[in-house]
């Protein structure tokens, strides 16, 4: 397989080019316009991927970080590239000789990003800092690296490439001056497999994959409206066939854990163009693969969806449920996208077609009360939702949410190492901090009582990951709830007022606000 986003020898034009492409120069002269790939000098590039320094321990991580893949993709083949990923325990070598240093971030990786950025430069490397967190929060970046790139970078890095390469290197590089990213590039499975420190994995690992990216819904609490864009952008059915067939032949072995392989589908929200979904379906129904993805809810409120899916090998659909409650749902922007009245009867209908659900879940201080805790545990137990991820509401940087939450000023912890949604980052009035950072834990641990586990596995398909899966998120949330009695983990302290009293217009107004 070629890399199949090699860039072009006459890129996407950039806002500010000339008619005829070229980028105009800044002031200082240094911006020069894109030559053909082949003419740039061969650079070594070390693309890194960080372990937050309190990132928990998951079974569920991918073998690469898909903005490392695609970063390897569509860089020109003269370039060697070579990974390294924490979350896998790759050693990092500071004394390497790279031209370039890449590192991307997500808002619980950030400081230890930094860290790394920190030393690499006092080694005198040329280091970008890329990934959703430096995005936003680019001028918190620059104090840590040379250059910082925001957004995404399928337009933009050729230039970034070619300025490393002449020295002429931007402070910062950004998506929104280049042209929109109208298509995703397929990724070369091969590439990445050779810049990897990883060998063939088994079915118990999960191979990354997307099929399309963006999402045209605008939930507060997500950062894909503005970072990925509204844009939603489908792979061909081809484009996924081959993709699926050089994944499984550079990355997979058959073991006694079984023949067929395990692909993570990182899509942003699977299900939202119906009729390409069942092309795609279809011909991934051909492949003996197995999968796991994000589909929004009124996707699988569709037999046909379902049946299709499960025929393709989906062994669970991950579903942001957020809130059993449908005045929370509409403070998130996300009444009209999911209606908690039905939740029920998909739930069941999914799984009567064989198709368990995992499910998320938000609980938010200025909304939720612990009977509102009580509510969501006893939901998840009755209805088998497999793997139910519960998480306290984080504001993460770029999101609809920070901006509201910061100009509120009800951000208190900005501390992005806790930046995990499992801490209390935000104000929280009604009670004690500690006491609601407990029992938040307390609850989803609830979620993982033996009864619990045994009815999850009892009732839905793959029992083996769900017993497994069941097993280490118990045992993961009891070392948590251990430390945060021993006071290991506390969020930190806040000046509480009494609590005002609930009146039905008290209770309207904190929705709307949230």
């Amino acid at each position: 397989m070629t890399s199949a986003g090699t860039p072009p020898v006459t890129p996407p034009r950039r806002a500010g080019t000339t008619t005829n492409g070229a980028v105009k120069p800044t002031p200082d002269g240094s911006l020069q316009s894109l030559r053909p790939v082949e003419s740039i000098r061969p650079l070594k590039i070390l693309l890194i991927t960080p372990k937050g320094n309190k990132e928990e321990e998951s079974s569920q991580k991918a073998l690469f970080s898909m903005a490392v893949g695609v970063i390897v993709s569509i860089t020109p083949p003269q370039h060697q590239i070579e990974l390294a990923d924490e979350l896998f325990g790759d050693p990092i070598n500071y004394a390497g000789d790279y031209d370039l240093v890449g590192i991307t971030t997500r808002s619980l990786n950030a400081n230890r990003a930094y860290e790394i950025a920190d030393e690499f430069r006092r080694h005198g490397k040329k280091v970008v800092l890329g990934g959703v967190h430096v995005s936003f929060n680019y001028m918190e970046a620059l104090d840590h690296a040379d250059c910082v790139v925001s957004g995404e970078a399928e337009n933009l890095w050729a230039q970034v490439i070619q300025d490393v390469a002449d020295g002429t290197l931007q402070r910062r590089y950004d998506s929104k001056d280049f042209a929109p990213v109208n298509q995703v590039p397929e990724i070369d499975y091969e590439r990445i497999f050779r810049a990897s420190k990883r060998g063939k994995v088994d079915a118990r690992k999960s191979i990354p994959i997307y099929i399309t990216r963006g999402c045209p819904f605008v939930c507060s609490f997500c950062v894909t409206p503005n970072f990925t864009g509204r844009l939603y952008r489908i792979q061909s059915t081809e484009a996924v066939r081959r993709q699926v067939l050089e994944a499984k032949r550079v990355w997979f072995r058959e073991s006694r854990y079984g023949k067929t392989p395990w692909f993570m589908f990182t899509d942003e929200n699977l299900g939202v163009n119906k009729q390409s979904m069942w092309e795609t379906m279809e011909e991934l129904a051909k492949l003996n693969i197995r999968f796991s993805s994000f589909i929004s809810l009124k996707f699988l409120d569709d037999r046909k969806t379902v049946d299709l899916l499960v025929k393709a090998g989906c062994a669970m659909a991950l579903v942001g449920f957020e809130s059993i409650n449908q005045e929370t749902l509409k403070a998130y922007n996300k009444g009209r996208i999911n209606t908690a009245a039905d939740y029920a009867r998909i739930i069941e209908a999914c799984r009567t077609s064989g198709l368990p659900i995992q499910c998320n879940f938000l609980v938010n201080p200025a909304i939720d009360t612990y009977e509102d805790m009580d509510a969501t545990m006893k939901f998840v137990v009755e209805n088998a939702l497999v793997m139910p991820i519960y998480s306290i509401l984080t504001p993460y940087p770029g999101t609809q949410l920070y901006k509201d939450y910061k100009a509120q000023d009800l951000i208190v912890d900005e501390d992005w190492d806790k930046y995990t949604a499992n801490n209390l980052v935000v104000r929280c009035e009604r009670y004690d901090p500690y006491d609601y950072q407990i029992k938040y834990l307390e609850h989803f641990l609830g979620m993982f009582t033996w009864k619990a586990i045994a009815r999850r596995v009892m009732l839905n398909k793959n029992k083996l990951i769900t017993t497994v899966t069941s097993l280490l998120f118990r045992r993961n949330l009891e070392e948590q709830l251990e430390n945060c009695k021993q006071g290991v983990r506390r969020p930190v302290a806040q000046d509480n007022l009494p609590p005002p009293p609930v009146t039905n217009e008290s209770v309207e107004t904190v929705v709307e606000a949230h």
